[in-house]
């Protein structure tokens, strides 16, 4: 087996080697709890995911339940684009506006809502409300909530492969350490030895 797949199987699986030193094996056996920690980090990620997108539908259910879609009437001009820079306008999506809506059966109330740059009074927007008829974000999409969990899961894989792969590394670094220095003592022993003969 040549090539990084024949070198990394030579690395893990050291077999009867005469020449393998102790060090060689615990690095070994090391990569081999480092690749199978690898393995193992999978269902826990899948479960970490799985347990925040239950969590993002909780939320979103009681966002759903709390909050309502109304449509707001704009009472002022939005403002327009205004150029950022020479041929360039200012990428803002949205502006705050002063608009009315009513809620809990007719009331009706005043605030910001969000519009696009350069709409105009009497203009219509979606705005959704508490319960106390102010402005709130959307509830939690269920696309948002599967974004999450699978980040959440894809975070929490990624967490369990830096500290295995730290551990490793951090390890072979003082096991390379140790074998330079007992290199190092080894060939002054022979020098010595070669002096006096």
């Amino acid at each position: 087996m040549t090539g990084p797949i024949g070198r990394f199987w030579r690395r893990l699986h050291i077999g009867r080697n005469p020449l393998a030193r102790t060090s060689d094996r615990v690095e070994a056996a090391l990569l081999f709890v480092v690749m199978l920690g690898l393995l193992v980090a999978i269902p826990l990620a899948l479960f970490a995911g799985s347990q925040t997108y239950g969590g993002q539908l909780a939320v979103s259910e009681e966002q759903r339940a709390s909050r309502h879609l109304v449509t707001a009437t704009l009472i002022e001009d939005a403002p327009t684009p205004v150029p950022a820079t020479e041929g360039a306008f200012s990428t803002s999506g949205s502006a705050g506006v002063h608009a009315t809506w009513t809620y809990n059966g007719g009331e009706p109330k005043t605030g910001i809502v969000a519009a696009d740059p350069g709409a105009t009074a009497g203009t219509t927007v979606p705005v959704w409300i508490n319960e106390a008829g102010d402005p709130v974000p959307a509830p939690i999409s269920s696309t948002d909530a599967a974004t999450t969990g699978a980040l959440a899961g894809i975070f929490a894989w990624l967490v369990a492969a830096l500290v295995l792969t730290a551990t490793y590394w951090i390890t072979r670094f003082v096991l390379d350490r140790r074998r330079a220095a007992r290199w190092e003592a080894e060939w002054a022993a022979l020098g010595d030895r070669w002096a006096r003969s």
